[in-house]
C-alpha cells in the first residue's frame, strides 16, 4: 500500500507491506510531480509481490560484498584465492565506502573501473597502470556479487552489466613445455635416481606423470595411493604458504582421482618400503602420513623442487621449465596423443573445459592443421575412383 505526500516543491512516496508477519516501510522524495511518485511507487510494489527485498538494497555495499563473501566464497576457497578476494574486499572498500547498494549507478561503476586501472598520480608522482588481468579479477568477483543481489531481489539492475574493463596489456608469457622425445628422457632420469635424499625427483616424476600441481603433489599422503586400482586421489592440498599443514585445493572440481600407469604404481610402492626404513632409522615420525617428507623431516618446498629440475634438465641437455611446466608438458603430451580435451580437463582438475580450451588454445590450433591435413587426404582417397572413371570417360571420348 502506498501513500503520498507533498514537501515543499516535491512529492514522496511511502510503501509500507508485510515481510515476515513483520511489518516494513519504504520512503523515497524528491519527486517533481505526484505522477512519477505513484509510479514509483507502482512499480516498487510490483517488485514486491515478485518476491523483492527492497529493505537489502539500502545496505552499503560494502556490507553487502563482505557477507557475501563470507557466505558464498570463503567456504570453499583455497587460501591463495580468499587472498585474492581479500584484496578486492579492500578496494571496494576504498572506493564505495558510504554507498548503499541500490544506489550504485552504471556509469559510477564505470567510473570506478577506469580509476581502478588508471590511479591518479599522488603528490605529483605518477602511478602505474594497472594489468588488464588485475582489472579483470576484481570485475569478475565484484559482477558475482551483484548479479546474485540482483536474483536475491535486493536490487533491481545490475550496474556492472554492459561495462568495460581497461589496463595494461600483459606482456605475453610463453608456455614452457617439454616435447615428447624430452619429455622421455626426463621420465628416465627422474626414476634412476628415486631415494628419501632426492624427494623432489620423484616429486617432480609425479607431476609429469599426473599433471598436478605442486601443491596437490606435496599434499599427498599414503592413503591416496591405490595400488590396486592404479590410481591417486587428490583431495587436498600442502599449505606452501604456512607450510605445516594441508589446505583445500584450488577449486571443488580439483578433487579427482587420476588414473596412473602399473610402472608408476610399482615406483610407489617400492619407494614407501624404503621410505618406511629410512625414516625409521632416522628416528622420524610421520604422523600426516605424508608421502612426499624429506629425512629432515619437513615437506620440500617448491623452491626446491625447482632446483632439482633445473639441473636435470641440464643434465640430459633439454630446455629450462618450471616445476609447473611439468603439468602443461603432460597437458601437451595427451593433447598431441589425441586424448579427449574433456578428460584432459578432469584430469588436470580444471574448474570447467573452456579453462582447458583457453590454456591449450595454441596446442588445439596446431592439432586442428594436422587433423584438417589427414582429412584431406582421406577425402581424397575417397573421390580417387570417380577421378579415374572420369579420366577413363574423356580418354574415350
Amino acid at each position: 500500500m502506498a501513500s503520498f505526500q507533498k514537501r515543499g516543491k516535491t512529492w514522496t512516496a511511502k510503501i509500507s507491506y508485510y515481510k515476515d508477519d513483520v511489518r516494513e516501510f519504504v520512503t523515497k522524495g524528491g519527486f517533481r510531480t505526484k505522477k512519477e511518485a505513484q509510479y514509483w511507487a507502482n512499480e516498487n510494489e510490483l517488485d514486491i509481490s515478485n518476491g523483492s527485498n527492497l529493505k537489502g538494497g539500502k545496505q552499503l555495499f560494502t556490507d553487502y560484498f563482505l557477507n557475501w563473501y563470507e557466505t558464498y566464497k570463503k567456504p570453499i576457497l583455497a587460501k591463495s584465492s580468499r587472498l585474492r578476494y581479500q584484496y578486492t574486499i579492500g578496494i571496494i572498500m576504498n572506493n564505495f565506502a558510504g554507498k548503499r547498494l541500490d544506489e550504485i549507478t552504471r556509469s559510477e561503476y564505470q567510473q570506478f573501473l577506469n580509476e581502478y586501472a588508471n590511479p591518479l598520480s599522488v603528490d605529483g608522482k605518477e602511478k602505474k597502470q594497472r594489468s588488464l588481468s588485475s582489472s579483470e579479477k576484481v570485475n569478475v568477483q565484484i559482477r558475482a556479487s551483484v548479479r546474485d543481489a540482483v536474483e536475491d531481489g535486493l536490487i533491481k539492475r545490475d550496474f556492472t552489466a554492459h561495462t568495460k574493463i581497461s589496463g595494461r596489456p600483459e606482456k605475453p608469457k610463453e608456455m614452457k613445455y617439454l616435447d615428447a622425445g624430452d619429455a622421455d628422457k626426463l621420465t628416465r632420469a627422474l626414476e634412476s635416481d628415486i631415494n628419501i635424499a632426492h624427494l623432489t625427483k620423484l616429486m617432480a616424476l609425479v607431476s609429469l606423470q599426473t599433471g598436478a600441481r605442486f601443491s596437490e603433489v606435496a599434499g599427498l599422503t599414503w592413503d591416496c595411493f591405490s595400488e590396486k586400482f592404479n590410481t591417486l586421489r587428490i583431495n587436498k592440498a600442502w599449505d606452501t604458504l604456512g607450510k605445516k599443514d594441508f589446505t583445500d585445493t584450488k577449486n571443488p572440481q580439483s578433487k579427482r582421482v587420476i588414473k596412473i600407469t602399473p610402472h608408476m604404481s610399482e615406483i610407489l610402492r617400492n619407494y614407501h618400503k624404503l621410505q618406511l626404513i629410512k625414516l625409521e632409522e632416522l628416528e622420524i615420525d610421520n604422523p600426516l602420513n605424508l608421502i612426499f617428507l624429506s629425512q629432515i623431516g619437513k615437506v620440500p618446498d617448491d623452491t626446491a623442487a625447482n632446483q632439482t629440475l633445473h639441473r636435470v634438465l641440464k643434465t640430459i641437455g633439454a630446455k629450462d621449465i618450471t616445476f609447473h611446466g611439468l603439468r602443461h608438458t603432460h597437458a601437451s603430451y595427451l593433447i598431441y596423443k589425441g586424448v579427449s580435451i574433456y578428460y584432459i580437463s578432469e584430469r588436470l582438475g580444471h574448474a570447467n573445459y573452456s579453462t582447458t580450451i583457453r590454456v591449450y588454445s595454441h596446442m588445439i590450433r596446431e592439432m586442428e592443421k594436422v587433423e584438417a591435413d589427414k582429412t584431406l587426404v582421406a577425402l581424397s582417397e575417397m573421390d580417387r575412383p570417380v577421378n579415374k572413371l572420369a579420366n577413363k570417360r574423356a580418354k574415350n571420348g
